[in-house]
């Protein structure tokens, strides 16, 4: 059995109260393998997870004996990154552990990279009407990278996706492979080199289900049992 740690994220509920949660897609997603169980990965600090300066300001190691169980991580789709995403994102690369961060997940995991820190700026809201549509729909192609992991995994050149985003990631990146573009030029996938499973992709795999997001999850899945 596979342990899979899933960043939550942390919304108002119709009360008004403050809840951490995991998306269930994700989780319906990841579960529908039999050799999966997933938890929740939180701060372990006394903070406003909702206020992105406090939720930014540092994240406590105690949260390292819940990284230790999980053998391998999902950082989801969202509204904002926090520092918690990244100090996740880099125990992942580290460790080796195998890493699929979706949406906000992958804008995460790109700018942590980026040249310039300060390119990826989510206080702007695009209007990408061909980029924002809803989660169980096609909106665009994806054109994938010869010589890449992700072309490993699909064996197409060319894919089909959903698009919930208004973020793009539109700056240059240290480290990182880019292994998708949208058929308008946006970056839609990335990778880190040498690593078992380390990507990132805009699209949502968990909401299509289709034949594309099981050839990630399988791939994801099975870059665990290499150390099995």
């Amino acid at each position: 059995m596979h342990v899979i740690g899933i960043v939550g994220r942390c919304y108002y509920n119709k009360d008004g109260q403050k809840i951490v949660q995991t998306h269930d897609s994700v989780r319906r997603f990841l579960c529908s393998r039999d050799d999966v169980v997933c938890i929740t990965l939180l701060p372990q600090e006394d903070i406003d997870y909702l206020s992105i300066d406090k939720g930014t300001d540092s994240v406590s190691s105690k949260v390292d004996y819940l990284l230790e169980l999980c053998d391998a991580f999902v950082v989801p789709g969202g509204t904002y990154q926090y520092q918690f995403d990244e100090y996740v994102l880099k125990y992942a690369i580290s460790h080796d552990k195998p890493l699929l961060a979706i949406c906000l997940g992958f804008q995460a995991l790109c700018s942590m990279f980026a040249k310039e820190r300060n390119q990826f700026d989510m206080s702007v809201r695009l209007d990408l009407e061909h980029h924002l549509g809803k989660g169980n729909e096609y909106k665009h192609d994806v054109m994938i990278q010869e010589h890449t992991k992700l072309m490993n995994i699909i064996g197409e050149k060319k894919i089909r996706v959903n698009s919930v985003h208004h973020d793009i990631v539109n700056f240059d990146m240290d480290t990182l492979v880019i292994n998708a573009f949208s058929d308008d030029g946006i970056i839609e996938g990335v990778e880190y080199p040498n690593k078992k499973f380390i990507l990132g992709v805009q699209w949502h795999p968990e909401y299509l289900v289709d034949d594309n997001s099981k050839k990630i999850l399988n791939q994801f899945i099975q870059s665990i049992k290499k150390d099995s």
